[in-house]
């Protein structure tokens, strides 16, 4: 831009010298090409950048669209996968319990318990059937007398007598003969000793579970959501349109997709109404289901065109637009800075106890090692873990352990108060206490207040009441020099391991072997410390 002003000049110059006669309109001349020349390149290079400008936000805006969309393909997936293998297991464990012995000798009420004793944890389940070879209803997880429908004409139990290797099967959408509600049924095939058929288990799903999880989803007036089978065949279709469920997708670009991969996204039409559409699609786990989401383009687009409208009319006023434009661009840059403060808040935080995470312990160790070297001072840490937290987290499952988890980071940051120390998750269940500028006693008495906060913390819970134990090792340390923090992280370590070792829920303080030559200066335990040091646990020697 500045050369061809330049050249512009240069030129009103050779005009200027070229007679005395035309002076004053060739003056009033340069006068003009020298305001406007700027003008309009300024003006055409500005409407370059933004046309630029409305292209990447229309880019954008659709990239926004596909990753909101993503997001609610992923939250479906998750949600119906979870549901589906919850049913799946009671499937299962109904087909394990048909083999025990002496089944028939129960009373009726007896069976039923024992067949059907997990079932109702699956959400919205009409009940569990046991059908015979025949086709008739044997067994009904929620009547003792079942009905006496013959089931042998739905799909569930013909590709189950024809086939014996299909497993899990999920059927079309159909309705219920008893209920008149529509139901998707999942189904395993039974056999007898010999592997010829003996009939199927069933699991009847409400349609309204699929309905409840599509409904409260917005995508605009023409969005939809769509759970089909890998075949084709539509199970759900939110808006729902009852001629819509049970219709075939095998010919649409889905597919054609799908082929490609298991998740991604498209654009085309849609197949039932013809609006162009933004599908991003996703198989649902190992099953044979698809979730896909379709927000139509004008609708994502309704909110770019009204800004590219805006920012058009704006384009007439330059020195406005170019106001508009730089406040525009602090007020991004203000926010990206006030989200990367935020960011690095989030990156020392753990966000299942609100504890420190390990990477911010490891670097608040480093930096207090390095200033106790310096002031010749103990940095003590107590290395925790939760005694038999895997079986725990197996029997009671992992709402229950995050819970527990949460109880004992509440009890130690009720009990770390200096600004000074740092109470972090060092990893899975286990924890750490960064205590500067402490004795062996004095932590080992902080050890033994977690242990008595987190019982208390627990009393009132029933399930964790009994599993409130802890294994605690208590280091203190003087670093010398050449010594590593590494060194009082092993030293915790150790005498972890040899409370666990020694049965856990106790406390282990560190002793000479452990620490090595980095051990307090301070010689032998004081009555301080030994007063401070829990029944059970052994002293620095």
């Amino acid at each position: 831009m500045v050369e061809t002003i330049r050249r512009v000049r240069k030129m009103l110059r050779s005009r200027a010298a070229a007679g005395a006669r035309d002076r004053p309109a060739r003056a009033w001349t340069q006068s003009h090409h020298r305001l406007t020349a700027p003008v309009v390149l300024l003006a055409l290079c500005f409407s370059a950048v933004c046309g630029w400008i409305l292209l990447e936000g229309r880019r954008a805006t659709e990239a926004r669209a596909a990753e909101v969309a993503t997001s609610l393909v992923s939250s479906l997936r998750a949600d119906i996968a979870r549901n589906v293998e919850t049913l799946n297991l009671s499937l299962e464990a109904v087909v394990n319990n048909l083999k025990l012995p002496g089944l028939d000798r129960l009373t009726p009420e007896m069976r039923q318990q024992v067949l059907f004793d997990h079932s109702a944890t699956v959400r919205y389940l009409t009940s569990m059937l046991i059908i015979d070879e025949t086709g008739k209803i044997t067994l009904d997880s929620r009547n003792s007398q079942p009905s006496q429908q013959n089931l042998s004409d739905r799909d569930y139990f013909q590709i189950h007598r024809d086939n014996d290797s299909v497993g899990l099967f999920i059927s079309r959408s159909f309705k219920s003969r008893l209920s008149d509600r529509m139901l998707v049924g999942f189904s395993r095939r039974l056999s007898h000793p010999d592997g010829s058929f003996a009939g199927v288990v069933l699991g009847a799903m409400l349609q309204d579970y699929f309905q409840s999880g599509f409904k409260d989803i917005s995508l605009g007036p023409n969005g939809t959501v769509t759970l089909a089978r890998t075949d084709g065949v539509v199970l759900m279709r939110w808006p729902y349109r009852e001629d819509s469920v049970g219709s075939s997708l095998k010919r649409a670009e889905l597919f054609v997709q799908f082929q490609q991969a298991s998740s991604g996204q498209y654009e085309s039409p849609g197949e039932l109404d013809g609006v162009k559409r933004l599908f991003v699609y996703g198989q649902v786990a190992d099953l044979p289901l698809i979730v896909v989401v379709g927000q139509s383009l004008d609708d994502i687009f309704a909110p770019w065109w009204r800004q590219a409208l805006a920012i058009g009319a704006l384009m007439v006023v330059l020195c406005a637009v170019t106001v508009v434009l730089a406040m525009s661009l602090n007020r991004e840059l203000t926010r990206r800075n006030a989200a990367e403060r935020k960011l690095i808040v989030l990156a020392t935080i753990d966000g299942l106890t609100g504890l420190a995470n390990r990477r911010h312990f490891s670097r608040t160790l480093a930096y207090e090692w390095r200033r106790a070297m310096r002031g010749r001072v103990p940095v003590a840490l107590l290395m925790i873990d939760a005694d038999k937290f895997k079986l725990f987290n197996d029997s009671h499952g992992h709402q229950a352990g995050d819970r527990l988890l949460q109880a004992i980071a509440a009890s130690i940051a009720a009990n770390v108060k200096r600004p000074s120390d740092l109470g972090a998750r060092y990893g899975g269940d286990e924890f750490a206490v960064l205590l500067p500028d402490t004795s062996l006693g004095d932590a080992a008495a902080l050890a033994e207040r977690i242990c008595q906060d987190l019982s208390v913390c627990c009393r009132a819970d029933q399930i964790q009441r009994g599993h409130a134990h802890l294994s605690i090792g208590v280091a203190s340390l003087v670093p010398g020099r050449g010594a590593k923090h590494r060194d009082l992280v092993a030293a915790a370590d150790k005498a972890l391991y040899r409370a666990k070792h020694l049965g856990r829920n106790r406390i282990e303080l560190a002793t000479m072997e452990d620490a090595g030559a980095l051990a307090p200066e301070a010689g032998p335990q004081t009555d301080d410390d030994a007063r401070a040091a829990p029944e059970g646990t052994s002293a620095v020697a």
